[in-house]
């Protein structure tokens, strides 16, 4: 089992990683194959960060970039100037999608799906759709939703 301290650390890489998407003027090539950098260096975190002596990464830690890269999609979507709450929905179906499927294969497998992850998930981008101007504080509470929903559940 992964612990809060490597989830938070998780966590800030993916903002760290979420700063440099979308910027003025670039195109999306770039932000492309910053996605893809991104992914990777989600998965050298997995394999070298959380388990730095070799052994056999566990099942529950197998779409775990994949989560990673769907919040770094999430934070990074608190610094579009158009269509912000439109691609703040797909960033968060995005990880509904990943936690979903991702938790029935688990589940396949044997291990239990994070359901109260999931239900917080689907309600916030339910209730994001319902935001007409997201404003600085919206952001910021946001992203602390988006870090406590990824640290404790």
């Amino acid at each position: 089992m992964i612990t809060p301290f490597a989830n938070a650390l998780a966590s800030l890489l993916a903002l760290g990683c979420a700063m440099f998407l979308w910027r003025q003027g670039s195109s999306i090539l770039r932000n492309g194959a910053l996605l893809a950098l991104g992914l990777v260096i989600f998965s050298l975190y997995v394999f070298w960060g959380i388990f730095p002596d070799g052994k056999e990464i566990p099942l529950e830690l197998e779409h775990y970039p994949f989560k990673m890269l769907a919040l770094c999609l999430c934070f990074s979507t608190t610094a579009l100037k158009e269509n912000r709450r439109r691609f703040l929905v797909l960033a968060q179906c995005l990880w509904l999608w990943v936690e979903l499927f991702g938790g029935i294969t688990l589940y396949y497998r044997g291990l239990d799906m994070a359901w109260t992850r999931i239900i917080a998930i689907s309600g916030m981008a339910l209730l994001s759709t319902l935001l007409r101007n997201i404003s600085k504080e919206m952001e910021f509470c946001l992203m602390v939703f988006w870090f406590a929903v990824w640290v404790f559940f």
